[in-house]
């Protein structure tokens, strides 16, 4: 995204849309009843962040706006993922422009906004990100040369239940 762009977007409104093509996740927990889009910053934050998943940003629309007697505002949450399935969320506050994410972003990163380098929902330095690059261009599936399957590794039977299987399957009332 060039200056220019970006100085355009600066006063329009967060959308779903926007969110996906800069780089953020969808993530939704089970019974919860709206989208949210998450953007991890530990991977932006150079020395200061020791893992990806140390500081995100998530965000969730339906924020209430009472100057404007709508939801049209955003939620902005910052979360934490340290301790694995107990997750942390810290509410910043409501956001309403694209400029508000990408300030907030660049604050915590240090880092100049820049939605090339948000990989897979996470905001990383360039270095980082050109190291990504480099290695997503050398996987195998990206460049189509699969293993040599061996003939026996291509029988019709390669999928068929075990004798251990079978058995349990013939104990418990299954099969017969």
């Amino acid at each position: 995204m060039d200056e220019r762009a970006l100085l355009a977007d600066w006063h329009e409104p967060i959308t779903e849309d926007w969110l996906r093509e800069v780089g953020f996740k969808w993530h939704q927990f089970d019974r919860q009843p709206n989208k949210q889009w998450l953007l991890w910053l530990g991977s932006a934050m150079g020395e200061w962040g020791s893992d990806t998943e140390d500081i995100g940003i998530e965000l969730a629309s339906g924020a209430w706006n009472e100057q404007r007697d709508d939801h049209a505002d955003w939620f902005c949450w910052l979360r934490g993922d340290r301790a694995g399935r107990y997750h942390r969320f810290i509410h910043i506050r409501h956001m309403q422009t694209r400029g508000h994410v990408i300030r907030l972003v660049e604050g915590l990163t240090n880092q100049d906004w820049n939605p090339a380098n948000h990989l897979y929902g996470c905001a990383m330095t360039p270095e980082r990100a050109d190291r990504r690059r480099r290695e997503d261009a050398t996987r195998i599936d990206r460049q189509g040369k699969w293993p040599h399957w061996y003939d026996y590794e291509k029988d019709e039977t390669r999928a068929a239940p075990t004798i251990e299987h079978a058995d349990a399957a013939i104990k418990n009332g299954g099969a017969k």
